[in-house]
């Protein structure tokens, strides 16, 4: 999803996360392409903590409406909307 716009400028995200099972989380620098695995030098943490994950899944699901905008991809032929 892209990210919304705040005082005339798009915010841009460079974080990632993976949450795995509401159990493991992946905290990381890499891009998921073959550049980071391959190029890169980068650097990231799997930390294995329910609490956290779930702790840090909630943050986001109640962040997600206030940072990003849903886009809908109609059938084919057809203009995409936001």
């Amino acid at each position: 999803m892209p990210t919304k716009e705040f005082d005339g400028t798009r915010v841009r995200s460079h974080a990632k996360f993976l949450a795995i099972d509401h159990r493991f989380l992946l905290v990381t620098s890499a891009n998921f392409s073959w550049s980071a695995e391959h190029v890169n030098v980068e650097f990231g943490l799997l930390i294995d903590d329910r609490h956290l994950t779930e702790a840090v899944e909630r943050e986001m699901l109640e962040a997600e409406d206030q940072l990003y905008e849903r886009l809908h991809y109609p059938g084919p032929g057809q203009p995409r909307r936001a």
